[in-house]
């Protein structure tokens, strides 16, 4: 659809995407008018909603070039992207009933349909996070499908990446970085003890929050070592290595399917380095041959980068960058104790303001709901680094805004049966008063979900399959439960009426019966 050329225009689309009601809309526009400074141009227009904290920069840029479809992904209204890897997008959103920000992670149609190695690590991802519970690592709270796209719901993380704070800032203070390693090795603690290998820590999946606390994300190349066979780990490495060139271990480089926990401790040594000194292990590397200087060749010593540097801690970081996985530390407890001496005190949170930029508008909002914003989770970044989305695409209204494609709107369900003694009213709830299934049978629409034409379902916002039966049938009708007793009935099942038609035959016999018995009993007197 191309650009709005008049504000009305504008206003209508911006209505129709359900970013904002329109009667907010209208409402500035009118205390715009009024004080003598109505806008004159859509892209004014924009500029004035996101000074009012209706929209987002996000939400304005799209608005701007014509896109108006895609914002709103089950619960979820999505604020900004945040990022992105190899086979998905990341983006801020605030969940519309709790009214809390959140981290989803979508996993687009086109990057599984031809690569099931794809799928089946998006999956392998959620169930390792889901099963980590340490305020180290980043939280997964639900893996959601929306028609054929696949969804994690994370924990949103108000901070900022190691990689991005070093390069924009420079090497972090001693205490602080051997602070930030530590807490990280408390993390791969955890992770070891339930089996798993992260198999990509570097400093852009390490986030650290205004309360000083680093947490590990993205699990996208996780190993469990309960997994014997690591078949999949195998298909992956016939096509190239699993890690990141700068921060791989050398055995990794080799054969990532057998790599253990000591990987992720030179990966974890790596990037110590890395906020030492500011530069990765071998940046004058040509990129092709980084993977064989990872093997061969060791890095120039910290303490002669960094003469601060006590020599203790300089053997620490060398020791887990021991070529050799054997002659490393053998667990993260022993990194975590050995890194103990250096941390005189508690780290405060991050000393310049700057490292975390402020948020504000709509995002603001949503960050006051959380009761503890310095301990929730997924990375923040400057609104100005805002990535341009590609494409209109028409595989649905999601094309609109980004590459996911989203499945047409399912039909509204039916009208629940009506009780008796009742109307059909004593069903309906109003939308801020959602009740759960078991007790009105249905989940009331949201505002959200009515402008999006689709109910706020169970099937459609938390199971990771379209429909609740399994097989694409609609949910099925509840069974009268087994009686215990002739006269018993269960209270919570309502007989279905029986028709007019029946009744009128169910008489007429009745009425035949007694005649033939009258006609009997006259024969025999």
């Amino acid at each position: 659809m191309p650009p709005p050329t008049t504000i009305p225009e504008l206003l209508d689309r911006v209505s129709r995407s359900g970013v904002v009601p329109a009667e907010k809309l209208q409402g500035l526009f009118d205390e715009l008018a009024e004080l003598g400074q109505p806008p004159r141009t859509p892209n004014e227009m924009i500029e004035r909603l996101i000074e009012a904290g209706l929209i987002t920069r996000f939400h304005g840029e799209k608005f701007a070039i014509g896109k108006y479809k895609g914002f709103q992904l089950g619960s979820y209204l999505i604020l900004d992207q945040l990022g992105s890897d190899g086979v998905g997008q990341v983006y801020l959103a605030h969940h519309v009933n709790m009214n809390r920000l959140v981290a989803l992670k979508a996993l687009s149609p086109q990057a599984y349909e031809n690569d099931p190695i794809a799928k089946e690590r998006f999956y392998r991802e959620a169930r390792a996070a889901g099963t980590l519970d340490h305020p180290n690592i980043v939280h997964v709270f639900d893996l959601c499908q929306d028609g054929k796209l696949l969804y994690l719901v994370m924990e949103y993380v108000d901070g900022a990446s190691l990689q991005a704070i070093v390069s924009q800032f420079g090497p972090l203070d001693v205490s602080m970085a051997a602070h930030y390693a530590r807490q990280v090795a408390l993390g791969l603690q955890h992770a070891h003890e339930l089996k798993f290998v992260h198999r990509d820590i570097r400093p852009a999946n390490l986030l650290v929050d205004r309360g000083g606390v680093v947490k590990i994300l993205d699990f996208g190349l996780v190993r469990s070592e309960a997994d014997e066979t690591g078949e999949l780990t195998r298909q992956a490495v016939d096509r190239s290595i699993l890690g990141t060139e700068d921060y791989i271990s050398p055995e990794q480089a080799v054969d990532s399917s057998k790599v253990d926990i000591r990987a992720d401790l030179y990966s974890l040594g790596a990037t110590l380095y890395f906020l030492l000194a500011g530069q990765p292990l071998f940046p004058d590397c040509p990129a092709g041959e980084k993977m064989i200087w990872q093997q061969v060749k060791n890095p120039t010593p910290i303490n002669k980068i960094r003469p601060e540097v006590p020599l203790k801690l300089a053997g620490v970081v060398h020791k887990m960058l021991r070529k050799k996985p054997e002659e490393r530390y053998a667990t993260p407890q022993e990194v975590f104790d050995a890194l103990t001496p250096f941390i005189a005190d508690e780290v405060p949170p991050p000393p310049d303001p700057s490292w975390i930029p402020e948020r504000s508008g709509r995002v603001a909002v949503g960050r006051a709901a959380i009761p503890n914003p310095l301990s929730a989770a997924i990375m923040a970044r400057p609104p100005a680094a805002v990535p341009n989305a590609g494409g209109s695409g028409s595989g649905g209204p999601a094309s609109h805004v980004f590459a996911p494609t989203f499945s047409p709107p399912p039909s509204p369900p039916p009208t629940p049966r009506k009780k008796k003694g009742g109307s059909s009213s004593d069903l309906r709830m109003p939308p801020e008063d959602v009740k759960g299934t078991a007790e009105t049978g249905r989940v009331s629409n949201t505002p959200t979900d009515r402008n999006r034409g689709r109910s706020n379902s169970d099937e459609s916002d938390i199971e990771t399959t379209p429909d609740a039966n399994g097989d694409g049938s609609p949910p099925r009708k509840p069974r009268r439960k087994p009686r215990p007793q002739p006269d018993s009935y269960d209270e919570d099942f309502e007989p279905a009426p029986r028709s007019s038609a029946n009744l009128i035959v169910g008489v007429l016999v009745v009425a035949l019966l007694l005649a033939l018995g009258g006609i009997g009993f006259l024969l025999m007197k």
